[in-house]
């Protein structure tokens, strides 16, 4: 395991993987140059809360520009915290860029090999998953939640990959931001769910607390669950 792969650009207030493999370019924002107002202030993304609109169509413009790349280029999927992974491509461009209702319905996870795509996803606590393959020529991004997560949207990934035909062998996985172990607690049914995805041989990726309370480290069981699925590099995270 490697350390934390983004780095802050400080002009424009958002993280990015300094030396991706190839063309492929991958970050996430942060809550910084943006327009909406408290609580949302002010980079806000997301069209499923209770911001406005406006302010959120307004916050899209500015982050593509910031990161060159037209919003309409802007692919988003349902995020429905499931495990659904779906190849898009130039006909999906737009998909849930303006509104909700034409984002990629069902998925939480999704890949593409057209460079005029641009994957968005949007988190609070759960783990950003990035997937770079074939040097650049095939990426992908996964939200996985707890359910997510023990429904392995990344084995999921990784194997709809090999169905395309790419080598896991060049398949570079990098864990995003999220919540913390510290901060994580959770109860029985999902640890029984946590034991039964993974491999018996490891560590457990969780400490008990209270009766019937654990603290889950989801970035770890992700980790864990992408080594087993295939992922032969170094997971950074």
């Amino acid at each position: 395991m490697s350390k934390e792969p983004f780095v802050l650009d400080d002009t424009n207030e958002f993280f990015t993987l300094p030396s991706p493999p190839g063309d492929a370019k991958a970050g996430f924002s942060t809550r910084k140059q943006g327009v909406s107002s408290a609580p949302y202030n002010s980079l806000n993304l997301g069209l499923h809360v209770s911001d406005r609109n406006e302010d959120v169509l307004e916050n899209r413009s500015r982050f593509a520009a910031s990161i060159g790349r037209d919003e309409q280029s802007f692919v988003f999927a349902e995020q429905v915290h499931g495990n659904d992974v779906q190849r898009v491509g130039s006909l999906d461009r737009g998909a849930g860029s303006e509104t909700l209702a034409t984002a990629i319905a069902g998925a939480d996870g999704f890949y593409t090999t057209d460079p005029t795509v641009t994957l968005m996803s949007l988190y609070a606590d759960c783990v950003p998953l990035f997937f770079i393959g074939e040097e650049g020529k095939i990426v992908g991004l996964a939200h996985a939640g707890w359910k997510g997560t023990v429904g392995q949207i990344g084995s999921n990934m990784l194997g709809a990959w090999k169905e395309e035909g790419v080598d896991l062998q060049t398949v570079h996985a990098y864990i995003g931001p999220s919540i913390g172990q510290a901060n994580y607690e959770v109860n029985d049914t999902i640890i029984t769910s946590v034991d039964a995805c993974l491999p018996h041989s490891v560590r457990r990726p969780y400490y008990p607390t209270n009766p019937g309370k654990y603290q889950l480290d989801l970035k770890e069981t992700n980790r864990v669950l992408l080594q087993s699925a295939g992922v032969q590099r170094p997971i950074s995270m």
